[in-house]
C-alpha cells in the first residue's frame, strides 16, 4: 500500500512539474470563470452585428477523410472518426447522446462532416439539406443554458466558425436563417476571445487563433479589428514556439502537423483577405511546415502514423499540399538518397523507404499526443507499408489507449518490461526520458544514422543507443545496445503489416512476402529465437485491424545489444562482430561485411 501511495505521488510530481506556471494559472481562472459562462454567452449574443466585408476571403475546403454524411429520403448515415450512425430522422440531441466518447461529441458541432455532404437522387439539394440541418442545430444549441456543453467548448467553436463561413461563401442560405447565422456567427468570435485556451496551448491555441483571424477577415469594423489584432498579438509567439526551424509542428504528431498547416494556411489567406500588415510575415511558416510534410511522406503519399496519429483523421497530405500550391514532388527517386530533417533520417531508393524519429517524444509541457516511443521507426518495402507503429483507437482512458501510447505498440526497444515514459491517463506522462544527437553519413553503398536516449536511466541504463544502416539495393539493419549496470531483460520488436504474408523458416529466420516483394528477417546475434504474434493496428481511429509483431528477446548482464537484419531474397546466416564493428553476412558463394558506425 505503501509503495503504492509513493509510487502516485512521484507520478504526479513528475506530471507536474514540466507544466509551465502560466498554464496551471489559466487553467485554475478557467475553472473560477466556469460560473459565469453563461452571463458571458449572454453578453457575446448581445452585440451588434459587425458588417460583413466585400469582397470575402476563399478557404479551401479541407475535410478529415473519416467524416462525412449521406442523406436520402427518411434516412441518413453519419460518419465520425470512430462512430457511424445510421437512422431515420437526424436528431442532433439524440446523436449527442449516442456518441459515447467526447471526441465524438466534439466532432459532431465541429460541424465539418456538412463539407462532405452526399445525398440520394430525388433528396433535396445538399445545400438545402445543409442549411435545414443547422437551422434545427440552432433551435437546440443557440441558448444560455447550452455555455458550458461540448458545442460551446472554444476548441469545438473554433473548428466550427471557418465551416460555418465557408458554407455561407458557398451557398448562403434564405435572409432570415442568414441573417440568424451571422449573429451567431460573430458571437462564436467573441466567445472565442474571451475564452483563449491558454492553459493548454499547443494546437489548440492555433486553433482558436485561426477562428478569430477567419472571422476577422469575414467580418468588417472596429470589432473584426479587435479581433485580427488579438491573432497577432499571440500568433507570432506562438509561431515561434510550435513550428520547428526543420518545419515540423511541435507536438511530433504528423495529423496534428497537418491540421496546423491547414489552420495556418488559413490563417495566411485570412491575414490577405483583410488586408493586414502582418499577412506577409505568415507564409514563411506555412512554406517550412509544407516543405517537412512532403520530406515525411511514405511512397503511398500518406504520413507515418508517429504520435498520435491515423489515416482518416486529416485530409490525404497529398491533397492539402496540392490545394496549397505545393506539389508533393518525387517520393521515389531512382537514386538512393539519406538526409537528416531536424530530429529525422530518411533514407529513399525508388519506392522503398525508412524514416527514424530521433526526436523527443513532444513538448514537455504538452505531452497529450506523445507516446513511449524513443528513438522508433516506420518503413515501406516495394511500395508498401512494412513496419508501422500502432497509430490509435480513441483517446479514452481505455486498454486500447494505453496500449496505443505505450513502448510495445512501437518498433523500438523495450527494457524490463516498462514503458520509456509514464505513460497514464489519456493524455499524462510522468517520468519521461531524452534523445542525444543524431549522427548520420554515407559509407560507399551503406547510409547509416544513430542516436541514443536516457528514458532508462531509473533502471540503471543511462544510455540507449540505436545504429541503423541501409544498404543500397540491399538491406536494414537495426541495432539496440544497451549501456549501465546489472541484469535486464531487452525486447526488440518490429511491428509487421498485416497485408504481409509472414512465415516462419526457423527459429531467427522469418520470410515475410507481399506480392513480388519477398524478404528475409533474422536476428542479429546467435541462438535469439523470433517470436511471431498477432497485435492490434488501428491505422484508422477506431476501427481494430492487425499487424505481426515480431520480437526479440535477451536476459543480459549489460552492456548488451539485439538487433535485427532485413534484407531482399535470402541469406544463409547473419552475424555480429561487435569487436569489429561488422555485420557479416553470408549468402550461398559470397560473404559482405557492413560496417555499423557507432559501436
Amino acid at each position: 500500500m505503501r509503495a503504492k501511495v509513493i509510487g502516485a505521488w512521484r507520478r504526479l510530481y513528475y506530471t507536474l512539474r514540466y507544466y509551465r506556471y502560466s498554464q496551471v494559472l489559466h487553467r485554475l481562472w478557467r475553472r473560477v470563470r466556469r460560473p459565469t459562462l453563461r452571463g458571458k454567452w449572454n453578453w457575446c449574443r448581445g452585440l451588434t452585428l459587425p458588417p460583413v466585408r466585400k469582397p470575402s476571403l476563399h478557404l479551401p475546403s479541407l475535410v478529415a477523410e473519416g467524416v462525412g454524411l449521406y442523406l436520402r429520403v427518411e434516412k441518413f448515415a453519419l460518419k465520425l472518426l470512430g462512430f457511424e450512425e445510421r437512422g431515420d430522422r437526424f436528431d442532433w440531441g439524440k446523436l449527442e447522446t449516442n456518441i459515447a466518447s467526447r471526441l465524438g461529441r466534439f466532432q459532431l458541432h465541429y460541424h465539418e462532416f456538412l463539407e462532405n455532404i452526399s445525398v440520394e437522387a430525388g433528396y433535396s439539394s445538399p445545400t438545402v439539406a445543409v442549411w435545414r440541418l443547422l437551422d434545427s442545430w440552432l433551435e437546440r444549441y443557440d441558448c444560455a443554458a447550452m455555455a458550458g456543453s461540448d458545442a460551446w467548448h472554444p476548441y469545438v467553436v473554433s473548428r466550427r466558425i471557418p465551416v460555418w463561413i465557408k458554407l455561407l461563401l458557398k451557398c448562403p442560405p434564405d435572409r432570415k436563417l442568414e441573417e440568424r447565422i451571422l449573429q451567431l456567427l460573430a458571437s462564436q468570435a467573441r466567445w472565442v476571445r474571451r475564452n483563449l485556451e491558454l492553459d493548454l496551448g499547443g494546437n489548440h491555441l492555433l486553433q482558436n487563433l485561426r477562428a478569430l483571424a477567419v472571422a476577422g477577415a469575414f467580418f468588417e469594423g472596429a470589432e473584426a479589428a479587435q479581433w485580427l489584432e488579438t491573432v497577432r498579438r499571440y500568433l507570432f509567439r506562438e509561431l515561434a514556439e510550435q513550428i520547428l526551424p526543420h518545419g515540423e509542428h511541435f507536438e511530433r504528431a504528423p495529423a496534428y502537423h497537418v491540421d496546423m498547416l491547414i489552420a495556418l494556411a488559413d490563417i495566411q489567406r485570412a491575414a490577405e483577405a483583410a488586408g493586414v500588415r502582418w499577412a506577409e510575415a505568415v507564409k514563411e511558416p506555412v512554406s517550412r511546415m509544407a516543405v517537412f510534410l512532403r520530406k515525411i511522406l511514405h511512397p503511398d503519399g500518406q504520413i507515418p502514423l508517429f504520435g498520435d496519429s491515423t489515416f482518416d483523421q486529416i485530409p490525404h497530405p497529398q491533397k492539402v499540399l496540392e490545394e496549397l500550391g505545393f506539389p508533393c514532388g518525387v517520393l521515389c527517386p531512382e537514386k538512393a538518397t539519406s538526409e537528416i530533417l531536424g530530429d529525422y533520417w530518411i533514407f529513399r531508393e525508388k519506392d522503398n523507404y525508412l524514416i527514424f524519429d530521433a526526436g523527443p517524444v513532444g513538448p514537455d509541457h504538452l505531452p497529450a499526443h506523445a507516446h513511449a516511443d524513443l528513438l522508433t521507426l516506420e518503413v515501406s518495402w516495394n511500395g508498401q507499408r512494412l513496419i508501422v507503429d500502432a497509430g490509435v483507437f480513441d483517446y479514452e482512458d481505455s486498454p486500447e489507449r494505453a496500449y496505443c501510447r505505450s513502448t510495445a505498440a512501437h518498433n523500438t526497444l523495450e527494457i524490463d518490461g516498462e514503458n520509456q515514459c509514464d505513460v497514464w491517463s489519456r493524455f499524462r506522462m510522468g517520468r519521461r526520458g531524452w534523445p542525444g544527437k543524431l549522427f548520420a553519413g554515407i559509407d560507399g553503398a551503406s547510409h547509416w544514422a544513430y542516436c541514443t536516449h536516457n528514458a532508462y536511466r531509473h533502471l540503471g541504463v543511462p544510455e540507449v543507443k540505436r545504429v541503423i544502416v541501409v544498404r543500397e539495393q540491399g538491406g536494414i539493419v537495426i541495432l539496440d545496445l544497451a549501456k549501465g549496470r546489472g541484469r535486464h531483460v531487452l525486447c526488440s520488436r518490429l511491428r509487421i503489416d498485416g497485408s504481409w504474408v509472414v512465415t516462419r523458416e526457423s527459429a531467427r529466420f522469418v520470410r515475410v512476402e507481399n506480392g513480388p516483394a519477398v524478404l528475409t528477417i533474422t536476428t542479429l546475434g546467435e541462438n535469439l529465437p523470433i517470436e511471431i504474434k498477432r497485435a492490434d493496428y488501428y491505422p484508422l481511429f477506431g476501427q481494430r485491424s492487425f499487424a505481426w509483431e515480431l520480437s526479440v528477446r535477451l536476459e543480459v548482464d549489460l552492456p548488451g545489444a539485439v538487433g535485427w537484419f532485413i534484407t531482399p531474397g535470402t541469406v544463409k546466416e547473419v552475424k555480429l562482430d561487435c569487436e569489429q564493428g561488422r555485420v557479416v553476412i553470408l549468402r550461398e558463394g559470397s560473404e559482405d561485411r557492413v560496417r555499423v558506425p557507432g559501436l
